[in-house]
């Protein structure tokens, strides 16, 4: 077994200015990789206590896919939910596209036999196998009852109530990103949970706002009008942040190490 360990990068210059005295964290896709997150939310906790004590605000974002695509959905929900413990912090969590299946499933939405099957295609396999091992995608109603009893209430409340999108400063933290043909206000969730195209090339920004997004595994990425944080753990074996503070900002990671 790979050991776990935290990594940071030098600072460099951020897109935008936070309002002062205030610092962000930004979680990227977890896919289910509890150590993983375990080990990144410990080194944030430690960053916290160790820098950032007195600072007029503090707030950490979880950017959404949580589950799909790892072996331990059930742990990395229960370690967003908790948070990092630490008083004073502000914690927001991030609706993605990988736990809008899993609600439709559980909560006997949407459990057709199409919308199960370009689940599992798309990385649901892992959940599914996990959450509900004796449950056949061809019974999509004893699926979902096998779904809602591994989960139990709390959780999916807790999935249920996740945000869309979060604004902080000229910083918006959002799971995909934002539809540049489309005003801040007018953004359909389809977007914010699924774009890719137009929004990664950012042509002609139209936007007074950074975004701050996970969903596409190409990070850690910083542009001026995005940043990037989803570093594909599943097929990396890294899971990154990025860390906000006044003009600057670094990229924490919590990577394999043979």
């Amino acid at each position: 077994m790979p050991r776990i360990v935290a990594e940071t990068t030098s600072w460099q210059t951020a897109p935008r200015v936070l309002p002062p005295g205030h610092a962000v964290f930004a979680i990227g896709d977890v896919h289910a990789h509890a150590d993983h997150l375990r080990c990144l939310q410990e080194c944030i906790s430690e960053i916290i206590a160790r820098e950032l004590i007195g600072q007029a605000a503090v707030s950490v974002v979880w950017l959404g896919d949580y589950v799909d695509r790892g072996w331990q959905p059930l742990e990395t929900l229960d370690l967003v939910a908790a948070g990092l413990g630490r008083p004073g912090v502000e914690e927001i969590r991030l609706l993605g596209n990988h736990e809008v299946y899993l609600i439709e499933a559980a909560s006997g939405k949407d459990v057709s036999l199409a919308r199960l099957l370009n689940w599992w295609r798309f990385g649901g396999a892992e959940t599914l196998k996990t959450l509900a091992p004796q449950a056949h995608i061809e019974r999509p109603e004893e699926l979902s009852a096998a779904l809602r009893e591994s989960l139990g209430e709390v959780r999916l409340d807790f999935l249920r109530g996740l945000a869309l999108r979060h604004r902080i400063g000229d910083y918006l933290f959002v799971h995909a990103g934002l539809n540049p043909g489309r005003s801040l206000e007018a953004q359909e969730e389809q977007d914010l949970l699924w774009i890719r195209e137009p929004f990664l090339g950012g042509h002609d920004w139209p936007h007074p706002v950074t975004v701050v997004h996970g969903h596409t595994p190409e990070g850690p990425t910083a542009l001026p009008h995005r940043i990037g944080v989803d570093s594909g753990v599943f097929d990396s074996g890294r899971l990154s942040a990025v860390e906000l503070r006044d003009d600057r900002l670094r990229f924490i990671s919590a990577q394999d190490k043979d």
